[in-house]
């Protein structure tokens, strides 16, 4: 809208300097041309005006037996004055017509540019919105496929080993709370693009904050054979903060190593500090992403394009995004990173 503002007052002024030029050009033109030369014809014109009832009629007869060359060019001559008068009139007129169908034509061809641009923005926002939906059905299936496909086979009684029972219901349960995260992460994906969502932002110690998170996920890492590394100062780092999204944050920023790289990679969280912003760094040594920041903010986007339910659903990342965008925070992916092959780095002003 600010855009749309700032076009259309450059567009005025553009159009009011032009009016303004053109009408000192009328007036330039009726004041040392067309009125210096209508006052040179009315100086020999006669006054027609006074003329009485028999003044008349014997212009009339002067007219009719061919004695009238002298009427006929006063009247001529007064003629051409009136004509020169409306002329000046239109000079000083025309500017301004001109001008409001200019504005007006640049107003309107704005406002269809405008309507192209929402409904292509539309157009694209639907598209997307399928996508959307196609992969997180898509990210769905297979549990629910492995769900139907295991309780058949209890239900049927073709399972008769306790142990094989077991299992079957222990995969059920996993499956089951896999399609709980991935409705869970889609309910947040869209609540914090709700316009009831807001921050509750409160003094946080954000180094705080970040070490308890690391401290909840080692066993993960572990369980992943993975190397782990925290090097988060002791010295304390306040921010005005919603604590629990910003904790969303470096979870899903720390889970995403886990799932995106192999066993045997080493992983780190490092801190920083300069000029007023704590730099945080969520790094790997595992793979290196393809995809393009932008592309990797976006919903269902995996930087591996695998579709496997391992490799999480996509939608961790935008969320981590979205939610740093609303605190006034910085993500951004950097490859390579040190003597690391990525990582993605927080920027969190001292304001924030």
């Amino acid at each position: 809208m600010e855009n749309l503002k700032s076009f259309l007052i450059r567009r005025m002024l553009l159009v009011l300097a032009a009016v303004m030029a053109a009408e000192y050009a009328a007036w330039c033109l009726a004041r040392f041309i067309l009125l210096p030369y209508a006052a040179f014809i009315a100086h020999y014109e006669g006054d027609l005006s006074s003329s009485r009832v028999s003044d008349t009629l014997r212009i009339i007869a002067d007219l009719l037996l061919g004695r009238g060359n002298g009427i006929v060019n006063t009247l001529m001559s007064r003629s051409a004055v009136i004509f020169i008068i409306v002329i000046c009139a239109v000079l000083f007129v025309l500017p301004l017509i001109l001008g409001i169908l200019w504005y007006a034509g640049v107003v309107t061809g704005k406002v269809d540019r405008i309507e192209k641009e929402r409904e292509a923005e539309r157009a694209e926002i639907d598209a997307r919105r399928n996508l959307i939906f196609s992969d997180f059905a898509h990210d769905l299936r297979t549990p629910i496929m492995t769900i139907s496909g295991y309780a058949g086979a209890l239900a049927d009684g073709m399972v008769k080993e306790e142990a094989q029972k077991q299992e079957y219901l222990e995969a059920i349960r996993v499956k089951s709370g896999r399609m709980t995260e991935l409705i869970n992460l889609l309910f947040d994906y869209t609540k914090l693009g709700s316009v009831n969502f807001h921050l509750n932002r409160e003094r946080t110690d954000l180094n705080e904050l970040l070490r308890e998170t690391a401290a909840s996920v080692f066993s993960d890492f572990e369980e992943a054979e993975m190397e782990f590394l925290a090097e988060i100062p002791e010295e304390p780092y306040f921010v005005e903060a919603d604590r629990a999204q910003a904790s969303r944050v470096f979870h899903n920023l720390i889970i995403n190593v886990i799932r995106h790289n192999p066993a045997g990679t080493a992983a780190a969280v490092s801190v920083k500090r300069m000029a007023g912003v704590e730099l945080i760094a969520f790094a790997d040594t595992g793979v290196r992403i393809e995809k393009s920041a932008e592309e990797l903010f976006e919903p269902f986007i995996k930087g591996d394009d695998a579709r496997s339910e391992s490799s999480g659903s996509g939608l961790g990342l935008s969320i981590a995004k979205k939610i740093t965008d609303m605190h006034g925070w910085q993500l951004e992916l950097q490859q390579p990173f040190g003597r690391y092959t990525k990582a993605f780095v927080l920027r969190v002003p001292e304001r924030g």
